[in-house]
């Protein structure tokens, strides 16, 4: 040793610590591993409590809040997607010029007048795939919304039933909210929202501005919050301005037709 230099001394110190350390790792995981599985339990609890105190309250509170918004997210989506509707022109394949949303259990429609532009004969596929052809029963508010019913069989009136959206309380500014689009497969957009507009003029009327990508959506696409409400609908009158904007829909500002 007396011939060695200070560096090599440092050195070999080290050297000596690393194997000391990896001889040290082996005999651990080893023992574990031929402990019984109380004494496992025991050191795992040991070390979920030692990362519980390394990490913040607030960072834990908000992982959790992270997979609950996930979790209403799913459920949202699966609920509004059980009162969107297709609006195409009846019997013909391939026809789908928007979305619509149930406000009926009746099942009465309602959509962005654009939807039903230049067609002869409307008709509403519903979410389980039937298909009837429709009527305009009103047109609401500057004409951007209207509604349509479905002509529906006598014979088979009594056994249809419909699964009415519900509508949203008034949004609020920064509030998560979610769109769906798409003719042949959901097209999902998330956002939130960074303005509202209920001025009333005609060039921007009652509207809802977010930060979805304008690419996810189509005219008649639904926005609602993640419990699922509808808060407003796209439509041709708000296509061109700047943004991801939606005509709102809130109790004060439409009156459904029953």
């Amino acid at each position: 040793m007396e011939h060695l230099t200070k560096q090599q001394i440092v050195l070999l110190t080290l050297l000596v610590s690393f194997m000391t350390s990896i001889a040290t790792g082996i005999v651990t995981v080893s023992l574990i591993n031929q402990a019984p599985s109380g004494t496992t339990n025991t050191i795992e609890r040991v070390i979920q409590d030692t990362v519980a105190q390394a990490l913040p309250s607030s960072n834990l509170a908000a992982i959790g809040q992270g997979a609950s918004t996930e979790s209403s997210l799913a459920m949202a989506i699966d609920a509004v997607d059980k009162s969107i509707v297709k609006i195409d022109e009846y019997g013909v394949a391939g026809s789908v010029s928007g979305l619509g949303v149930i406000v009926s259990k009746r099942g009465t429609v309602m959509t962005d007048k654009s939807t039903i532009a230049g067609l002869n004969d409307e008709a509403i596929t519903y979410p389980d795939g039937t298909s009837y052809r429709a009527v305009v029963i009103q047109a609401q508010l500057n004409g951007d919304l209207v509604f349509l019913a479905p002509l529906i069989p006598a014979d088979q009136a009594s056994s249809t039933s419909f699964r009415p959206i519900s509508i949203a309380n008034f949004p609020k500014l920064g509030e998560t909210v979610a769109s769906l689009g798409g003719t042949d497969a959901g097209v999902l957009g998330l956002g939130v929202v960074d303005g509202i507009d209920t001025s009333g003029a005609s060039s921007s009327p009652y509207a809802v501005s977010t930060t979805i990508a304008p690419g996810k959506v189509i005219l008649g696409s639904p926005l609602f919050d993640i419990s699922g409400s509808l808060i407003g609908l796209r439509t041709s009158s708000l296509a061109s301005a700047s943004g991801t904007q939606f005509y709102l829909i809130a109790p004060i500002k439409v009156a459904f037709p029953k």
